[in-house]
């Protein structure tokens, strides 16, 4: 009780500090609740569902109207109020299955308490003077006062059961909880700023109950609510204080073309251009311009913002600083001096106006060179050239190393061809290498796919122990994807299950 006292607090107060901007009223109304409930149980649309139906309910309280723009059209509607929610079952069995359980008609309803704050934006729309068609939609948050269920059971002797039972909160299954909230909708009328009447619709996005199955349940209600406002909103007395018939901010005492939208700025009279001279004295109404031109901007031929009579390139667009000129560009490189880095040297763009960087003087430029920081040949794309011995080498080595059979565990008859990998990898360090496992195309695809994966990185894990950092070498399994010989012979499937390696920088 003392969440609820300390919520209706806050909300006392802070129409208390609004008082003098907002309409206060009272009100209440009925509403038809329902549960939206969905779940997977086995024979819930022919034995549950359709039984179901809306329950009856009021709701009642305290609302209040807060204008967000000058006209008074766009509003923040409010409110606290007590409702209740639920919904009922019902449900007759025929003469047979009566017999046969005992029951013939069972009654239910399930009725939850919450202390509501709605909030809604509105829009009012005037329908005559004194009437106003308002429609607007927000969201709501509740909490949960109270609650129970009801149960009436009869049987086929005419025996009559009846249970109620209090409605368990808290986190665990058939409990509920304390919050709510969801969203709104509303349409109505407004009589002379003293009388609200609305129909309005609310929908549940949390789930309120958990059940002991998997299940969702969520309120809804429709109903119609009338409102008594005790209080006339701060904008409906400044409407009377001081009338402004086009509605532009100019009073009409003030206004010298009362009956036309304007601005302050000109006396309360059109100005589309927003120069300060009113359209019917200004000689471009369309274009901000200045008096001295009668209302039109200076001429300014190539649109460069630097008047004619300033520029010294009148017919070519620049900039102020340059006098109207454009920016120069000494090495015509495409890019002017004010962002190159570079001015007296043709450049790009991406370099801020500089040549492409060449970090290891090749002669190749860093955007074209593979290996940007060790020197290499225009043919191999700025990358030293790979001797074709340690490339014979290290083929040579792949065809010494052998594994179990059916499995990732190297054979020891492997390890020196394997040492000699290391030894090659640690003596370049900037040699990076693909291991590769291919299999024959014996077994299942997935399996030859896994297998061969868990070779190449045993094989790589090996390299690893040996000093080799992880970060230079990549181990990929292809299965039986690449075949070099035929797999419909022993010999052909015998090359097939290998172990590649490329090696590249």
């Amino acid at each position: 009780m003392k969440k609820i006292y300390f919520f209706i607090c806050i909300n006392i107060l802070i129409f208390n500090l609004l008082q003098a901007q907002i309409k206060i009223g009272v009100g209440g109304g009925i509403h038809q609740a329902s549960i939206a409930e969905k779940n997977n149980l086995q024979g819930w649309d022919l034995n549950y569902k359709n039984y179901f139906s809306p329950s009856t309910g009021f709701h009642a309280g305290v609302f209040a109207e807060i204008p967000i723009d000058k006209k008074g059209n766009f509003a923040v509607l409010p409110s606290l109020q007590y409702t209740n929610k639920g919904r009922k079952f019902a449900r007759s069995y025929d003469s047979t299955k009566s017999f046969n359980s005992d029951t013939s008609s069972i009654l239910s309803s399930w009725k939850t308490s919450y202390v509501e704050l709605p909030v809604n934006l509105i829009y009012k729309l005037p329908i005559t003077q004194k009437v106003n068609f308002i429609i607007g939609a927000g969201g709501y948050v509740s909490y949960l006062l109270n609650g129970k269920t009801s149960y009436d059971i009869y049987n086929a002797s005419g025996e009559h059961q009846s249970y109620n039972d209090k409605l368990a909160y808290g986190d665990q299954v058939k409990t509920y909880n304390k919050i709510d909230y969801g969203i709104n909708a509303v349409a109505g009328l407004d009589f002379n700023d003293r009388i609200l009447f609305t129909i309005n619709y609310s929908k549940g996005l949390a789930d309120f109950y958990k059940a002991d199955y998997d299940a969702s349940f969520k309120h809804q209600t429709i109903g119609a609510t009338a409102v008594v406002w005790l209080t006339k909103s701060k904008t409906a007395k400044t409407k009377a204080a001081a009338q402004d018939s086009d509605g532009d901010g100019v009073p009409d005492k003030i206004d010298q073309c009362s009956d036309e939208s304007g601005t302050i700025a000109s006396n309360g009279c059109p100005d589309k251009d927003s120069d300060g001279i009113p359209d019917k004295e200004d000689k471009c109404p369309d274009v901000a311009g200045l008096n001295k031109y009668g209302g039109c901007p200076a001429p300014d031929k190539d649109k460069d913002g630097v008047p004619d009579d300033e520029d010294k390139c009148p017919d070519i667009a620049g900039s102020a600083k340059y006098a109207g000129c454009e920016i120069p560009d000494t090495d015509k490189d495409g890019v002017n001096d004010e962002e190159d880095s570079c001015p007296g040297i043709v450049g790009l763009p991406k370099y801020n106006g500089c040549p492409a960087p060449d970090t290891d003087k090749d002669g190749i430029n860093d955007d074209e060179d593979k290996c940007p920081s060790k020197p290499g040949t225009k043919d191999n794309k700025g990358c030293p050239v790979i001797e074709k011995n340690m490339v014979d080498e290290i083929n040579k080595a792949a065809k010494n190393i052998l594994f179990d059979v059916n499995s990732d565990n190297i054979k020891a008859t492997s390890y020196p061809a394997l040492d000699r990998i290391a030894d090659i990898m640690l003596n370049n360090t900037a040699l990076k290498l693909d291991i590769e496992g291919h299999t024959d195309n014996t077994g299942s695809i997935r399996h030859n796919q896994v297998l061969s994966g868990k070779r190449a990185l045993a094989i790589k894990m090996y390299l690893v122990k040996k000093g080799v950092s992880h970060e230079r070498m990549t181990a990929s399994g292809f299965g039986s994807e690449h075949p070099i010989a035929d797999n419909n012979t022993e010999a052909g499937r015998a090359k097939n299950r290998r172990v590649a390696f490329k090696v590249t920088y």
